[in-house]
């Protein structure tokens, strides 16, 4: 039984120590990677290739998304020193996504118009296009030196062909003359636009609309009349279909046998104080490649209306289930009138009222579809006629009242004794009733509900269980009927005895300690055998000397260079003191012992220079070089003893 304890104790004890094992095996320093296999940076390769991502969307014509996915690096964590050129990259990119976007749009526009024959509104589409295509055409030239300064910093061009970082950079490279086809596409199809153009001009016969209108101001809602004519060259059009257009809401009338047109026009419900109206005239039909399109000078409408204030005020805090009150005042400059408001929460409308002048307006907000914290409250005044609407919005904040209890239970019971609880539950000296009132002890439940006056009492049963004597934790819930109340939890500990636990342990402790004290007595003492070692046997443990540390020898011209690195270094280390961690890398060691060496700094950064190449480098060696190391070892030996003596 001794040797288990002593076995388990053991096994403990290293499986506590096991977590250890993996971290004390870790090397102590970081090695170095050498400059021969070093691989390009995950980070240069990465941004080459996102870069790459975004332009080939704008390739494809998807500005949107190539914008979209820029939007996502700012989110990356970008080195220092590539910041100001990423933030370039990306404002320039920008610029040149929207560009290419507005110069489809405006040369869609332009064709257009131009099948339509308004031949004046292309023409100026396309005067936009070419300014537009011109700053396309800088922005890309601009993001290709951006290009290639990036592909400086991160060392594309001293990057071995067919590597990741060299690959990355010449798919980027293609992208970029993708994108400027696509400009030179956009600019051709511009060019045969112009050529439309010029077409129409030659061949076409222009057409005149003009346009006037009485009144010149008039009140939302009543009417206005609106004539003209339409001509060609002096000579009435007779039969045209026109379209009038007040604010881009389309009228459609008939010239008459004298070109003529006249057309009485509502004012429609807009709260602004002025509208547009024009008329324009399309070729249909037998006109279509005869006539061109025209369209009359705009006029401005002047429009009146009676303005409307709103004054609101509200609660800042409410409550779930309970009433809350806003009032508020309306008024308009043309008098009081009767006015229809809505009250909505969070954009769901719980009110509507006829009122005038002052008022008050009572809601209630669902405590179903409510959650706690800050809610818009939206008073709003529909437009009526002449009268223009209005809203206030206000913030208001729903909580819940909290609830205080008062519990009165026993500190010392005996086990399997029941409990006896009783409390009172209010808010503010107020009682709360009929709240529902959960015990849980020990995996026993009992449920009761406040009286009138929020008190309660019931009794718990407390289980039967292996405890002996100490605290056990009673909890007690309080959950009201009304929703403005938040719930209550309230914990309480009980110090409990279990007498029949108690003597059942002590019946066992005594048994077993009889027990124990017969087997004892029962086992015979035997005598202690003395083991004499034979002084002939003791000896003295044989001295292990330690082993003599390892000689380097070094063949060839790579070793003669070896050689006289390390004659040098030695005598580096004699004068400075400094040692050469195993882990530190020849140049490490060269910097570290630049500040301390009085002399001998240019023939040991010359030797270092030549041991790394001797080293790394996959070129071959000739005797010049060795006998150059050679030569700077002596020379380095000779100015660190004349700086010495």
């Amino acid at each position: 039984m001794k040797r288990f304890a002593i076995a388990l104790s053991i096994i403990v004890l290293l499986a506590m120590l096991s977590p250890c094992f993996s971290i004390l095996a870790q090397p102590t320093h970081t090695p170095h990677q050498n400059p021969v296999t070093a691989k390009d940076s995950p980070v240069s390769v990465s941004l080459l290739l996102f870069y790459g991502n975004a332009l080939d969307l704008a390739a494809i014509r998807q500005y949107q998304d190539a914008k979209s996915l820029l939007d996502e690096l700012e989110y990356a964590n970008i080195p220092d020193e590539l910041r100001y050129i990423i933030d370039r990259f990306n404002s320039l990119s920008r610029q040149l996504f929207t560009t290419l976007d507005n110069l489809e749009l405006l040369l869609d526009e332009a064709s257009t118009l131009l099948a339509e024959y308004h031949i004046s509104e292309a023409k100026q589409r396309l005067d936009d296009a070419e300014t537009t295509i011109r700053s396309a055409q800088f922005l890309l030239e601009d993001i290709e030196a951006v290009t290639n300064t990036l592909g400086g910093k991160v060392d594309v061009f001293d990057a071995l062909a067919g590597s990741e970082i060299t690959l990355a950079y010449e798919r980027l490279e293609g992208i970029l003359h993708r994108l400027r086809q696509l400009i030179d596409e956009l600019n051709q199809l511009r060019q045969s636009l112009i050529e439309g153009y010029k077409i129409e001009v030659l061949e076409r016969i222009p057409t005149e609309l003009s346009m006037s209108i009485t009144p010149p101001s008039v009140f939302v809602g009543d009417s206005i009349a609106a004539s003209g004519r339409l001509t060609d060259d002096g000579s009435p059009m007779a039969n045209r279909n026109l379209t009038l257009l007040l604010d881009n809401e389309p009228l459609v009338i008939t010239t008459d046998l004298d070109g003529w047109y006249a057309a009485n026009i509502t004012i429609p419900y807009k709260y602004v104080s002025t509208m547009t109206l024009n008329a324009v005239y399309t070729p249909a039909d037998d006109d279509i490649g005869t006539y061109l399109a025209c369209k009359s000078p705009p006029v401005v409408v002047n429009t009146s209306f009676y303005s409307t204030l709103l004054e609101v005020s509200a609660p800042e805090t409410g409550h779930l289930g309970l009433p809350i009150t806003i009032n508020g005042r309306i008024s308009s400059t043309d008098g009081t009138v009767d006015r229809i408001i809505k009250v909505l929460f969070d954009n769901t409308q719980l009110a509507e009222k006829t009122v005038r002048g002052q008022f008050n307006v009572e809601i209630t907000p669902p405590p179903q579809q409510i959650s706690m914290g800050e809610h818009s409250l939206t008073v709003v005044a529909t437009p009526q006629r002449r009268y223009s609407g209005a809203s206030k919005s206000l913030t208001i904040n729903i909580s819940r009242l909290s609830m205080q209890a008062d519990i009165q239970l026993p500190q010392l019971i005996l086990v399997p004794k029941p409990i006896q609880v009783s409390g009172k539950v209010c808010h503010s000296l107020s009682p709360i009733q009929d709240a529902k009132v959960s015990l849980v002890f020990r995996g026993s439940t009992t449920i009761v509900r406040t009286s009138t006056d929020g008190s309660f009492s019931t009794t718990i049963e407390a289980p039967l269980d292996l405890s002996l004597i100490g605290p056990q934790e009673l909890t007690i819930t309080v959950e009201p009927v009304e929703p403005w109340y938040a719930p209550l939890q309230i914990k309480r500990w009980i110090f409990t005895i279990n007498p029949a636990n108690i003597g059942l342990m002590l019946i066992s402790f005594t048994f077993l300690g009889v027990l124990v004290f017969t087997m004892v007595r029962a086992r015979p003492v035997r005598p202690r055998e003395e083991v004499v070692i034979p002084e002939a046997v003791v000896r003295e443990p044989p001295t292990i000397a330690p082993s003599p540390r390892p000689k380097y020898e070094f063949t060839g011209i790579k070793g003669r260079i070896l050689s006289a690195y390390l004659n040098g270094l030695e005598a580096i280390q004699r004068v400075t003191s400094i040692t050469m961690a195993p882990h530190a890398t020849l140049r490490e060691f060269l910097k570290a012992a630049t500040s301390q060496l009085p002399t001998a700094i240019k023939p040991f950064t010359e030797l270092t220079t030549i041991a790394e190449i001797t080293l790394y480098s996959a070129h071959g060696l000739d005797e010049d070089t060795a006998a150059r190391a050679e030569q700077l070892t002596a020379i380095i030996k000779e100015e660190l003893h004349s700086g010495a003596s």
